[in-house]
């Protein structure tokens, strides 16, 4: 809940607070007059004709009356935090995948491999946004755009199937090199998209990098899906022999979570580890949807968020129902 954005949309319902405030006033005066004037009864007549006298008037029917008209005017009166994207602007909202195409990729220790996982996350969530424009980006030690910013989300399966880390010209990893290809792609209001990264993890020499893109005010939001483990698994060639480093030993594929850690708060960037079932692609759609919401949408709408408050006041009305608490003009 965003205080700062805290408004009602149709204010003028708060004026009946004031009523309200009146009417319990001079409910609650009627009351204690009607006590003070049981000391010209007899006692014991002034206790058998007294209701709820056990509570000496610290709670009455009143006081719950007037807190579920409070709340039932707040609800009339529209209060609301967040704005809902128009649908139009919801589809028109870009999104760019950076998907990583590197030998630690074929790590085995998500299966079949990584990148076959990375695969099958990236179809699942394009199928959840047909007809919004989506972008595809390969790198390892470079970046090269593979699909532009489209709507045919078909036309990205088959450029999707066919990345390798064998056609990569420049072997290694590097994810900054994807910033400027994005800014490209975005055109002149990038801040309404959202730049994926579909990979294993970050190096610790690009958090500067990302630090400074977050930071500019005309730049995408920034989430990533992390395919791997913190244990790492074994990359293979497709002959079935594990690809080695330059120092001859296996190719380390372990996920390094400080360093994730690190460029999620310094790049504002949400980490999202892939997962069996569909609870990693829910948070995806939720943040790339946190984003769109973040967006400047001209015909964006308040989200009227009064139902909230009808509850405690259904809540209060039910002590109507309690013996003695029944409101009587």
């Amino acid at each position: 809940m965003n205080l700062e954005a805290l408004h009602f949309l149709r204010p003028f319902w708060l004026l009946a607070l004031g009523a309200v405030a009146l009417v319990w006033w001079w409910v609650r005066q009627r009351d204690v007059q009607f006590v003070q004037l049981g000391s010209i009864v007899a006692a014991h007549l002034r206790d058998a004709l007294t209701v709820n006298r056990s509570t000496k008037l610290r709670m009455q029917p009143i006081d719950g009356v007037a807190l579920a008209l409070i709340t039932s005017v707040i609800a009339a009166a529209g209060p609301t935090w967040s704005q809902q994207a128009s649908p139009w602007f919801a589809e028109t909202a870009p999104l760019v995948i950076a998907i990583e195409v590197s030998d630690s990729m074929r790590s085995n220790d998500l299966q079949p491999n990584r990148l076959e996982r990375a695969r099958f996350e990236v179809l699942d969530l394009l199928e959840q946004r047909t007809g919004a424009r989506t972008a595809l980006i390969a790198y390892a030690g470079s970046a090269h755009v593979v699909m532009p910013l489209a709507k045919d989300l078909a036309a990205i399966k088959p450029f999707l199937e066919s990345l390798d880390p064998a056609i990569m010209p420049i072997s290694g990893t590097d994810a900054s090199r994807v910033l400027p290809l994005a800014l490209e792609l975005l055109g002149e209001n990038p801040t309404t998209g959202t730049l994926l990264f579909v990979n294993d993890g970050f190096d610790a020499a690009e958090v500067s990098a990302f630090a400074e893109f977050a930071q500019r005010p005309d730049t995408p939001a920034l989430v990533a899906l992390v395919v791997g483990t913190k244990e790492g698994g074994v990359a293979f060639l497709p002959d079935g022999s594990p690809i080695v480093s330059e120092s001859g030993a296996r190719l380390d594929t372990r996920v390094d979570p400080a360093v994730l850690r690190r460029i999620s708060r310094e790049a504002d960037m949400p980490i999202i580890w892939a997962a069996s079932g569909d609870g990693d692609l829910r948070q995806l759609l939720g943040a790339i949807e946190s984003n769109l919401q973040q967006a400047d949408d001209p015909d964006a709408r308040w989200r009227d968020q009064g139902r909230l408050a009808l509850w405690p006041s259904a809540f209060l009305l039910l002590l109507w129902f309690r013996r003695g608490w029944t409101m009587r003009w």
